[in-house]
């Protein structure tokens, strides 16, 4: 498509373009900047790649005002250009529209499907579901009786949505995710295990994203739920009656105990766990492998295990890294004290 089919698009989204060049140039696809052909469109978000930015042969290029001048092609000048390569990819690569319920599928006649769904191959929509419209449901997906899915939505193939959870517009599932399994609620008696029966429910908002094999638990009582906008990267866990804010962020391989409450716009990197029964304040960021053992009231970023503000982490790692130095300089001092006490 034409440059300026896609420059107009971005405007419809509200993206101020400043733009050099010509409209006629013909995109077909997004590329990095030392890949791009004449017929890609590539971006700058980083100045370390400005060596790259003089050499490219991308047909476009969508950069800050910053760097207007460090570039021979056609420019998209925006203030946050990140974002607005990920519009251009959007654009560029619609999710295909389909519409129907497949024969091979089992719809219980009770549900409620939009005209403009999809239900793909061997997917299981059970009794009592509501499902809105231009939403799709993945091969071999099984939405349990109750449950409610909103509008725009794209759950994944082999997806298992538990009965009575609700999802909002907008949600992306990807495949084998779980979403309302029973949380891990067992009572111990007498040498053995019994099982508590989870009542409560998975409430996930609107244009939320949740990666592949992501698990999060019902609620074993009150509900587990998911705030608007969040992202979740694959293989997470998320136990029951946790509570995610607003626009947070969590990354691979992290795990919640149950009943602990992430605020609003925090972000989670790789393999963070956190203690159950936790409050954790709006805009905390964790490193990766963080350990969160108790609450958090002061917004920052944290480190470590226990997880601690990230510049008092780094001072005791330094520390630590010099443990065995300093260990044989107070043996060498001990020494010298002996035998200045025997003097």
């Amino acid at each position: 498509m034409q440059l300026s089919y896609i420059i107009n698009q971005l405007e419809s989204f509200g993206v101020q373009v400043d733009f050099v060049g010509s409209g006629q140039t013909e995109i077909l696809q997004v590329a990095g900047l030392d890949h791009a052909q004449p017929n890609h469109i590539s971006f700058l978000n980083d100045k370390k790649y400005l060596s790259s930015l003089r050499d490219t042969h991308a047909g476009a290029v969508i950069l800050s005002p910053t760097y207007r001048d460090n570039c021979t092609v056609a420019r998209l000048i925006v203030d946050n250009p990140y974002y607005v390569y990920a519009l251009v990819a959007q654009i560029l690569n619609p999710n295909p529209i389909e519409i129907g319920i497949h024969c091979d599928s089992t719809v219980d006649s009770t549900a409620v499907i939009a005209e403009t769904a999809c239900v793909k191959a061997q997917a299981v929509v059970q009794s009592g579901v509501v499902i809105g419209q231009s939403t799709l449901i993945g091969s071999g997906a099984v939405i349990e009786h109750n449950v409610q899915i909103g509008e725009h939505c794209r759950i994944g193939s082999n997806v298992v949505i538990c009965h009575h959870c609700i999802i909002g517009d907008g949600v992306i599932i990807e495949a084998g995710a779980v979403i309302g399994g029973d949380g891990f609620g067992w009572a111990s008696h007498q040498g053995k295990w019994h099982k508590i029966p989870q009542v409560g429910r998975v409430i996930i908002g609107h244009h939320v994203s949740i990666g592949n094999n992501v698990c999060i638990d019902r609620g074993a009582i009150e509900d587990t739920v998911i705030a608007d906008n969040c992202i979740i990267d694959n293989l997470v866990h998320i136990a029951h009656n946790v509570k995610i804010g607003e626009g947070s962020a969590i990354a691979g391989q992290s795990g919640f105990a149950g009943s602990t409450s992430l605020g609003a716009h925090c972000t989670v990197a790789g393999q963070v766990g956190f203690a159950g029964h936790l409050n954790i304040a709006d805009n905390i960021h964790f490193l990766a492998k963080a350990g969160v053992t108790h609450n958090l009231d002061k917004p920052g970023a944290y480190a470590g295990f226990p997880a601690i503000p990230v510049l008092d982490w780094q001072k005791n790692s330094v520390r630590a890294r010099n443990l065995d130095k300093m260990s044989k300089q107070i043996k060498r001092l001990q020494k010298q004290l002996d035998a200045l006490s025997k003097a």
